[in-house]
């Protein structure tokens, strides 16, 4: 046990020998490491705030994205929980699938349709899909840094031909109509199939367009202007009508606990439930570099080989049903 200038305390053996620095004990480390949100307890009013981190992919994903069919299903709950009065949506994402936003986007307008305050939160960033699940929030809350923005959609269609011929593999297809194989990354899109991909591209972009522009009361000509994949700071944003205000997460919750008319009276519920230490030691262990990757200089074939690792890991992110994404094009480590 340590006393107020950092040393043992006389019931230790070892009372008169001074630490080098102030210590403290794992255990309370681990419960002071998460912010406690503020709110009085209330056992029939809850605002639930949803964590929305990491890229937004087709299907259930896993702890490090946003599943679209997987938050889609913790929407759900939440709309039909009659505790829940009101839900924050902290948003940390730089966007992915289109269509896992939309999916998403139609959860929380059917929240909003069951009379429940949705207002949002962003965090380091809150772009393309990111943004897109934000548009229909009643308050939109960003930081100054915040990155937003990025209204814009590409599509993305793979193409292993060269690849597999290296190894000696070759495809043959029989078909029933020009468009049949649209789908496959056997070989390169047609001159046809990518008028195609652009022609959706177009529609897609132009109904992302007119979500901001109904979502923020914004007329689509002045959206048009702001959009076209270009990123906004939170500052910029709010100059440009793209967020409401500047503030962090406790600001959203008190707007949230206004809006629903609750006061101070109500439960924060966290959701999905926040990992444990072990839990989240688990997801570390579990997605850690091999030991390999860890070497100071590794040689030339090494390099490409972990570089080839990180490249696959990131499309497995690309998985859009349509290959149809509005997403950040770039990655961002802020820290």
């Amino acid at each position: 046990m340590l006393d107020d200038l950092g040393k043992v305390a006389p019931s230790s053996s070892f009372a008169d020998v001074p630490l080098p620095f102030k210590q403290v004990a794992i255990s309370d480390y681990i419960n002071q490491s998460t912010p406690k949100l503020v709110g009085e307890r209330s056992n029939s009013n809850v605002i639930a705030v949803l964590y929305l981190e990491g890229e937004i992919v087709d299907g259930w994903g896993d702890t490090t994205n946003i599943g679209g069919d997987r938050f889609a299903a913790e929407l759900r709950q939440l709309r039909r929980d009659d505790k829940v009065k009101a839900v924050v949506l902290r948003v940390n994402s730089p966007g992915g699938s289109a269509y896992a936003s939309e999916v998403l986007q139609r959860e929380i307008v059917a929240l909003k349709n069951a009379n429940k305050p949705v207002i949002v939160s962003m965090g380091n960033y809150a772009a393309s899909g990111g943004y897109w699940i934000s548009t229909v929030g009643d308050r939109i809350f960003a930081q100054t840094n915040t990155i937003t923005g990025s209204i814009g959609v590409f599509g993305i269609f793979f193409d292993i031909q060269k690849l597999a011929n290296s190894y000696g593999f070759t495809f043959d297809v029989a078909k029933t109509g020009n468009y049949a194989d649209f789908d496959t990354i056997t070989r390169p899109k047609t001159p046809q199939e990518l008028a195609l991909a652009q022609a959706r591209v177009d529609d897609l972009y132009g109904k992302f367009v007119d979500k901001v522009s109904r979502g923020r009361n914004i007329p689509n000509e002045q959206v048009q202007l702001i959009a076209q994949g270009r990123v906004w700071s939170g500052a910029e944003a709010l100059n440009l009508h793209l967020v409401d205000e500047i503030g962090g997460l406790q600001k959203a919750i008190d707007y949230a606990a206004d809006k629903a008319k609750l006061g101070t009276n109500y439960e924060l519920r966290e959701v999905p439930h926040q990992l444990s230490f072990s839990e989240t030691l688990a997801v570390l262990l579990d997605n850690q570099e091999a030991p390999l990757e860890k070497e100071a200089k590794p040689d030339m074939l090494t390099r490409q080989f972990l570089k080839m690792k990180s490249d696959f890991r990131t499309l497995q992110e690309f998985n859009d049903p349509l290959g149809m994404y509005a997403r950040l094009p770039i990655g961002f480590d802020i820290r």
